[in-house]
Protein backbone atom coordinates (compact mmCIF):
# COMPACT_ATOMS: atom_id res chain seq x y z
CA UNK A 1 0.00 0.00 0.00
CA UNK A 2 2.72 2.38 0.63
CA UNK A 3 4.47 1.39 -2.16
CA UNK A 4 2.14 2.25 -4.28
CA UNK A 5 1.35 5.73 -2.59
CA UNK A 6 4.35 6.58 -3.08
CA UNK A 7 4.34 5.62 -6.69
CA UNK A 8 1.43 7.73 -7.01
CA UNK A 9 3.22 10.72 -5.38
CA UNK A 10 6.49 10.41 -7.44
CA UNK A 11 3.65 10.22 -11.02
CA UNK A 12 2.16 13.34 -9.41
CA UNK A 13 5.32 15.38 -8.94
CA UNK A 14 7.00 14.42 -12.43
CA UNK A 15 3.51 15.50 -13.83
CA UNK A 16 3.70 18.67 -11.90
CA UNK A 17 7.46 18.99 -13.18
CA UNK A 18 6.31 18.18 -16.78
CA UNK A 19 3.69 21.22 -17.28
CA UNK A 20 6.21 23.77 -15.00
CA UNK A 21 8.82 22.71 -17.74
CA UNK A 22 6.32 22.73 -20.62
CA UNK A 23 7.03 26.12 -21.67
CA UNK A 24 10.58 25.61 -21.64
CA UNK A 25 10.57 22.58 -24.14
CA UNK A 26 8.06 24.58 -26.17
CA UNK A 27 10.25 27.64 -26.86
CA UNK A 28 13.18 24.99 -27.79
CA UNK A 29 11.10 23.55 -30.13
CA UNK A 30 10.13 26.66 -31.83
CA UNK A 31 13.87 27.61 -32.46
CA UNK A 32 14.39 24.31 -33.28
CA UNK A 33 12.20 24.35 -36.53
CA UNK A 34 11.96 27.91 -38.81
CA UNK A 35 7.76 26.85 -39.72
CA UNK A 36 7.33 27.38 -36.27
CA UNK A 37 9.40 30.22 -35.54
CA UNK A 38 7.63 32.11 -38.70
CA UNK A 39 4.18 31.12 -37.29
CA UNK A 40 5.22 32.31 -33.85
CA UNK A 41 6.79 35.93 -34.98
CA UNK A 42 4.48 36.80 -37.84
CA UNK A 43 1.62 38.18 -35.65
CA UNK A 44 4.53 39.70 -32.95
CA UNK A 45 6.20 41.63 -35.78
CA UNK A 46 2.69 42.45 -37.15
CA UNK A 47 1.59 44.08 -34.01
CA UNK A 48 4.94 45.81 -33.25
CA UNK A 49 4.30 47.46 -36.68
CA UNK A 50 0.82 48.74 -36.10
CA UNK A 51 2.28 50.19 -32.63
CA UNK A 52 5.07 51.73 -34.92
CA UNK A 53 2.30 53.78 -37.16
CA UNK A 54 -0.16 53.53 -35.13
CA UNK A 55 0.29 53.51 -30.81
CA UNK A 56 3.34 55.67 -31.59
CA UNK A 57 1.44 58.64 -33.12
CA UNK A 58 -1.11 58.51 -30.53
CA UNK A 59 1.22 58.68 -27.62
CA UNK A 60 2.98 61.65 -29.09
CA UNK A 61 -0.23 63.45 -29.87
CA UNK A 62 -1.39 62.56 -25.90
CA UNK A 63 2.14 63.81 -24.63
CA UNK A 64 1.60 66.67 -26.75
CA UNK A 65 -2.15 67.51 -25.18
CA UNK A 66 -0.58 66.77 -21.63
CA UNK A 67 2.04 69.56 -22.35
CA UNK A 68 -0.18 72.04 -23.28
CA UNK A 69 -2.89 71.44 -19.92
CA UNK A 70 0.21 71.73 -17.79
CA UNK A 71 0.87 74.91 -19.62
CA UNK A 72 -2.32 76.19 -18.83
CA UNK A 73 -2.42 75.17 -15.15
CA UNK A 74 1.06 76.92 -14.64
CA UNK A 75 3.87 74.46 -14.68
CA UNK A 76 6.61 75.09 -16.72
CA UNK A 77 7.59 71.71 -18.42
CA UNK A 78 11.42 73.12 -17.18
CA UNK A 79 10.79 73.57 -14.15
CA UNK A 80 10.80 70.52 -11.43
CA UNK A 81 7.10 70.13 -10.87
CA UNK A 82 6.60 70.72 -14.03
CA UNK A 83 9.08 68.28 -15.46
CA UNK A 84 7.46 65.62 -12.40
CA UNK A 85 4.40 65.71 -14.09
CA UNK A 86 5.59 64.99 -17.29
CA UNK A 87 7.43 62.15 -16.73
CA UNK A 88 4.35 61.17 -14.35
CA UNK A 89 2.37 61.19 -17.38
CA UNK A 90 4.93 59.58 -19.87
CA UNK A 91 5.25 56.78 -17.17
CA UNK A 92 1.07 56.17 -17.48
CA UNK A 93 1.49 56.21 -21.21
CA UNK A 94 3.89 53.84 -21.34
CA UNK A 95 2.57 51.36 -19.26
CA UNK A 96 -0.55 51.42 -20.66
CA UNK A 97 1.09 51.20 -23.99
CA UNK A 98 2.44 47.88 -22.49
CA UNK A 99 -0.99 46.44 -21.24
CA UNK A 100 -2.62 47.54 -24.31
CA UNK A 101 0.31 45.51 -26.73
CA UNK A 102 -0.23 42.27 -24.75
CA UNK A 103 -4.20 43.00 -25.43
CA UNK A 104 -3.70 44.14 -29.47
CA UNK A 105 -1.06 41.12 -29.80
CA UNK A 106 -3.45 38.42 -28.84
CA UNK A 107 -5.98 39.76 -31.16
CA UNK A 108 -3.46 39.83 -34.28
CA UNK A 109 -2.42 36.43 -32.99
CA UNK A 110 -5.94 34.92 -32.72
CA UNK A 111 -6.04 34.09 -36.04
CA UNK A 112 -2.52 32.52 -36.58
CA UNK A 113 -2.82 30.55 -33.51
CA UNK A 114 -4.54 27.72 -34.93
CA UNK A 115 -2.11 27.73 -38.07
CA UNK A 116 0.93 27.81 -35.12
CA UNK A 117 -0.51 24.36 -33.02
CA UNK A 118 -1.35 22.33 -36.57
CA UNK A 119 2.16 23.00 -37.65
CA UNK A 120 3.30 21.80 -34.21
CA UNK A 121 1.34 18.75 -34.49
CA UNK A 122 3.90 17.03 -36.64
CA UNK A 123 6.52 17.74 -34.43
CA UNK A 124 5.39 16.33 -30.98
CA UNK A 125 5.82 13.62 -29.46
CA UNK A 126 4.29 11.08 -30.53
CA UNK A 127 2.99 13.21 -33.39
CA UNK A 128 -0.62 13.77 -33.84
CA UNK A 129 -2.39 12.53 -36.64
CA UNK A 130 -3.47 14.96 -39.29
CA UNK A 131 -7.16 16.17 -39.65
CA UNK A 132 -8.50 14.84 -43.12
CA UNK A 133 -12.16 15.80 -42.97
CA UNK A 134 -12.29 19.32 -43.53
CA UNK A 135 -15.61 19.52 -45.02
CA UNK A 136 -18.20 23.15 -44.79
CA UNK A 137 -20.16 20.95 -42.18
CA UNK A 138 -17.39 20.17 -40.35
CA UNK A 139 -16.00 23.49 -40.17
CA UNK A 140 -19.36 25.07 -38.94
CA UNK A 141 -19.22 22.71 -36.05
CA UNK A 142 -15.28 22.76 -34.79
CA UNK A 143 -16.60 26.65 -34.98
CA UNK A 144 -19.73 25.50 -32.17
CA UNK A 145 -17.35 23.87 -30.64
CA UNK A 146 -15.19 26.75 -30.04
CA UNK A 147 -17.76 28.73 -29.40
CA UNK A 148 -19.23 26.36 -26.63
CA UNK A 149 -15.86 26.24 -24.96
CA UNK A 150 -15.29 29.94 -24.70
CA UNK A 151 -18.86 30.67 -22.93
CA UNK A 152 -17.67 27.89 -20.58
CA UNK A 153 -14.46 28.88 -19.73
CA UNK A 154 -15.72 32.69 -19.12
CA UNK A 155 -18.13 31.73 -16.89
CA UNK A 156 -15.52 29.47 -15.04
CA UNK A 157 -13.02 32.34 -14.82
CA UNK A 158 -15.79 35.16 -12.98
CA UNK A 159 -16.06 32.23 -11.12
CA UNK A 160 -12.58 32.23 -9.90
CA UNK A 161 -12.79 35.71 -9.63
CA UNK A 162 -15.17 35.87 -7.08
CA UNK A 163 -14.02 33.58 -5.22
CA UNK A 164 -10.24 34.37 -5.36
CA UNK A 165 -11.50 36.66 -2.27
CA UNK A 166 -12.60 34.45 0.03
CA UNK A 167 -9.81 32.81 2.16
CA UNK A 168 -9.53 28.53 1.77
CA UNK A 169 -11.64 28.99 -1.66
CA UNK A 170 -8.65 31.15 -3.06
CA UNK A 171 -6.56 27.91 -3.40
CA UNK A 172 -9.20 26.49 -5.37
CA UNK A 173 -10.07 29.64 -7.51
CA UNK A 174 -5.76 30.13 -8.30
CA UNK A 175 -5.96 26.19 -9.48
CA UNK A 176 -9.12 26.82 -11.33
CA UNK A 177 -7.50 29.80 -13.12
CA UNK A 178 -4.41 28.04 -13.85
CA UNK A 179 -6.33 25.29 -15.68
CA UNK A 180 -8.62 27.62 -17.39
CA UNK A 181 -5.74 29.11 -19.33
CA UNK A 182 -4.29 25.49 -20.45
CA UNK A 183 -7.82 24.77 -21.38
CA UNK A 184 -7.36 27.95 -23.70
CA UNK A 185 -4.59 26.64 -24.95
CA UNK A 186 -5.11 22.96 -25.28
CA UNK A 187 -8.05 23.64 -27.48
CA UNK A 188 -6.38 24.20 -30.47
CA UNK A 189 -5.67 20.51 -31.28
CA UNK A 190 -8.54 18.74 -29.33
CA UNK A 191 -11.15 21.15 -31.21
CA UNK A 192 -9.76 20.43 -34.69
CA UNK A 193 -10.57 16.78 -33.99
CA UNK A 194 -13.91 17.46 -32.62
CA UNK A 195 -13.21 17.02 -28.93
CA UNK A 196 -16.17 18.92 -26.87
CA UNK A 197 -16.50 20.18 -23.86
CA UNK A 198 -16.90 18.11 -21.40
CA UNK A 199 -14.19 15.66 -22.83
CA UNK A 200 -11.77 18.68 -22.85
CA UNK A 201 -12.64 19.78 -19.33
CA UNK A 202 -11.98 15.81 -18.46
CA UNK A 203 -8.60 16.06 -20.12
CA UNK A 204 -7.71 18.92 -17.74
CA UNK A 205 -9.32 16.59 -14.68
CA UNK A 206 -7.12 13.17 -15.56
CA UNK A 207 -4.39 15.14 -16.08
CA UNK A 208 -4.76 17.94 -13.48
CA UNK A 209 -1.16 18.45 -12.30
CA UNK A 210 0.53 18.60 -15.37
CA UNK A 211 -2.22 21.22 -16.27
CA UNK A 212 -1.87 23.32 -13.19
CA UNK A 213 1.79 23.59 -13.46
CA UNK A 214 2.20 24.70 -17.02
CA UNK A 215 -1.23 26.82 -16.31
CA UNK A 216 0.59 28.33 -13.35
CA UNK A 217 3.95 29.11 -14.96
CA UNK A 218 1.76 31.06 -18.39
CA UNK A 219 -0.18 33.17 -15.77
CA UNK A 220 2.88 34.17 -14.35
CA UNK A 221 4.46 35.17 -17.46
CA UNK A 222 1.25 36.29 -19.44
CA UNK A 223 1.44 39.06 -15.87
CA UNK A 224 4.79 40.69 -17.37
CA UNK A 225 3.85 43.69 -20.23
CA UNK A 226 5.21 42.76 -23.39
CA UNK A 227 6.99 39.83 -22.19
CA UNK A 228 3.11 38.24 -22.91
CA UNK A 229 3.39 38.95 -26.38
CA UNK A 230 6.06 36.79 -27.06
CA UNK A 231 4.89 34.21 -24.77
CA UNK A 232 1.80 33.86 -26.78
CA UNK A 233 3.41 30.89 -29.66
CA UNK A 234 4.59 28.95 -26.18
CA UNK A 235 1.18 28.75 -24.66
CA UNK A 236 -0.07 27.10 -28.24
CA UNK A 237 2.76 25.11 -28.59
CA UNK A 238 2.68 23.83 -25.30
CA UNK A 239 -0.96 23.33 -25.18
CA UNK A 240 -0.30 20.85 -28.33
CA UNK A 241 2.93 18.87 -26.70
CA UNK A 242 0.65 18.84 -23.80
CA UNK A 243 -2.43 16.88 -25.90
CA UNK A 244 0.48 14.90 -27.59
CA UNK A 245 1.97 13.52 -24.87
CA UNK A 246 -1.57 12.80 -23.02
CA UNK A 247 -2.51 10.26 -26.00
CA UNK A 248 0.70 8.42 -25.70
CA UNK A 249 1.02 8.54 -21.27
CA UNK A 250 -2.87 6.99 -21.45
CA UNK A 251 -1.63 3.34 -21.04
CA UNK A 252 0.89 4.31 -18.61
CA UNK A 253 -0.62 7.18 -16.38
CA UNK A 254 2.68 8.99 -16.17
CA UNK A 255 0.42 12.29 -16.72
CA UNK A 256 -1.74 12.32 -13.94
Amino acid sequence: MNNRFTANKFCRIRSLWYGVTLPYRSLRLILSHRSLIIWSLLPIVLTIVLYIFGIKALQGYAIGLLQDYLAKWGFDTAGFMGWSLLFLGKMFLWVFAALTFTFTSSIVASPFNDFLAEKTESYAYPPLPPVTNKSFKQQIKLIGIDLLKTVAAAFAAIFAVLFSWVPGLNIVAFVISFLLVTFQYSSYPQTRRGIGLKTGAKFLWEHIFACAGFGGVLTSLFSIPFLSSFVLPIAVVGGTLLVARAQRCSSISDLK
